[in-house]
């Protein structure tokens, strides 16, 4: 027989909030997610979309948790035909505006890298990232993203969102802010990979991409254009390499 809580008070449960992304005080999306790290999801968002790319014509950016608003400052601005989504984004399904004919893009270049990932040292980030996740192990119900170098040594950035895109915005930018290249490192993410964010990590110039759990078709076609190593399915001792496989060595 089910067993049934009820509680006099409200139980623990996980922030959620329209956060509103600015450029050059022009809104660019509305993005449901998790109200802290703001200027990294925007940061990250910004370079995900290709709207800023130039570390050195970056000016700051500012986040305001009250009004979970953050506003970025660049010399870069959206180019002509760009088309801003105003709407709310979900925070499980973000929708990327380059690949909904947003504007004019031409095609990405292939990711080229002579790095080379050890598998044994992706499943071991891949269970760091778990552990290191402090809302996810606190009952919170988010996904947490993690950056390694796919060889030794630990995960030198993790961030959490409730959504897997915003989870990977933050990590990214993150990185960007902090001048940390990631021509030579992998991505880790504890949800499921969709095309989106295989051009996330592309955009990033990331080569590799770990998921704990599955990967879409979609995800991984994109990822063998793209040049990005998508792995899926990282967990208990086992990954599966879907994209790009010379990157994983045994």
């Amino acid at each position: 027989m089910a067993v049934i809580e009820y509680r006099a008070s409200a139980p623990r449960t996980t922030a959620e909030r329209p956060i509103r992304i600015f450029l050059n005080d022009a809104p660019v999306a509305v993005s449901q997610g998790s109200p802290y790290d703001l200027a990294e999801l925007a940061v990250g968002y910004l370079l995900s979309e290709g709207l800023i790319a130039d570390r050195e014509r970056f000016v700051e950016v500012t986040a305001d948790p009250e009004e979970a608003a953050v506003y970025v400052a660049s010399g870069e601005r959206a180019a002509d035909g760009y088309v801003p989504l105003h709407r709310v984004t979900s925070a499980g399904c973000a929708r990327s505006a380059l690949l909904s004919g947003g504007g004019d893009v031409p095609a990405p270049a292939r990711l080229e890298t002579n790095a080379r990932f050890d598998a044994d040292a992706l499943l071991a980030q891949m269970d760091e990232l778990c552990e290191r996740s402090p809302r996810r192990n606190t009952g919170e119900c988010v996904h947490g993203c993690g950056l390694g170098d796919g060889r030794a040594g630990g995960l030198l950035l993790v961030r959490e969102d409730i959504g897997r895109h915003n989870a990977m915005d933050k990590l990214i930018g993150q990185a960007w802010l902090d001048r940390v290249g990631m021509g030579d490192k992998a991505l880790f993410i504890t949800g499921r990979i969709s095309c989106e964010m295989a051009l996330k990590a592309h955009r990033a110039g990331c080569p590799v991409l770990v998921s704990r759990k599955s990967a879409t078709d979609e995800a991984a076609r994109r990822a063998e254009e793209l040049g990005v190593t998508l792995v899926s399915h990282c967990r208990d001792g086992r990954l599966r390499v879907l994209s790009c496989p010379d990157r994983v060595t045994g």
